[in-house]
């Protein structure tokens, strides 16, 4: 993919996420904002992925342009449905490839990479990647990666924020603030499985799922920024002291340490 091909892109985004803003709607404008934030986060992720990766060059070009393209189906949801959770919505995934072809986003590019986009981002954000090609699982496996990575960053701060402030939080709390939490989602951590994420309930089963993610990162490279820079501690701390979920806890941490010690 040729940089140009990237810059055009980018400059689409601009005008696209601007025009879902809604004028005196601050819990709209907030939560609108947030994503398009973390997009811009994941694409910078995911230079420096490439980069550890030994990726240059067309290819990584086309993996930042995954970044780019990865939740553009979350504007949409949110406009309509005022939540990002698409149990109750629709499939961000599949809402983004909608809007790919609606504004017609991958024309100028050779079939085998409008492929590996595509897939890229219908495959971001379920449980497991299906059977693809090498090439095509490298680029999910990079998106996923590096959404996860900076989700992680989102979840750190916006835990700090809304346990210090409950009432201010400006964002969707998607679960009930509740210390209790599925024995099946502890079972999946004990066995280092990722947990399914219709067993949530809570936003300590929230918490645990989003601590789990580290049995599904694929490379060493996110796994060791997760830790350094304290996102799985950051999380940890605002888990409830009971004896499963300190079971479960010291299940991960433990993976981490037998993974990148």
């Amino acid at each position: 993919m040729q940089k140009q091909q990237l810059e055009r892109l980018k400059d689409w985004f601009a005008g696209y996420t601007r025009a879902y803003y809604v004028p005196g709607d601050e819990f709209v404008n907030n939560n609108l904002h947030l994503k398009e934030c973390h997009t811009r986060r994941v694409c910078a992720e995911m230079r420096h992925l490439s980069a550890a990766l030994n990726i240059h060059d067309g290819d990584a070009t086309l993996a930042e342009a995954i970044a780019l393209l990865h939740d553009v189906g979350r504007f949409p949801q949110f406009a309509q449905y005022r939540t990002y959770k698409d149990a109750k919505s629709v499939n961000h995934c599949l809402l983004g490839l909608r809007m790919i072809e609606e504004h017609h986003l991958l024309d100028e590019l050779p079939p085998d990479e409008q492929a590996v986009i595509r897939a890229a981002v219908e495959f971001h954000g379920v449980k497991e990647i299906p059977p693809v090609d090498d090439r095509t699982r490298l680029f999910t496996q990079m998106i996923r990666d590096t959404d996860k990575l900076d989700i992680y960053c989102l979840c750190t701060e916006n835990y700090r924020r809304y346990h210090e402030d409950k009432q201010a939080f400006p964002f969707e709390v998607e679960f009930a603030d509740s210390p209790e939490t599925n024995p099946a989602i502890i079972e999946s951590i004990l066995n280092r499985q990722t947990v399914d994420y219709r067993l949530l309930k809570t936003l300590t089963d929230a918490k645990l799922l989003q601590m789990g993610w580290v049995f599904d990162t694929y490379f060493d490279w996110t796994l060791r920024q997760m830790r350094d820079r304290g996102y799985i501690d950051g999380i940890a701390r605002w888990l409830p002291d009971t004896p499963p979920v300190r079971r479960a806890a010291d299940s991960i941490f433990a993976y981490i340490a037998e993974r990148l010690d």
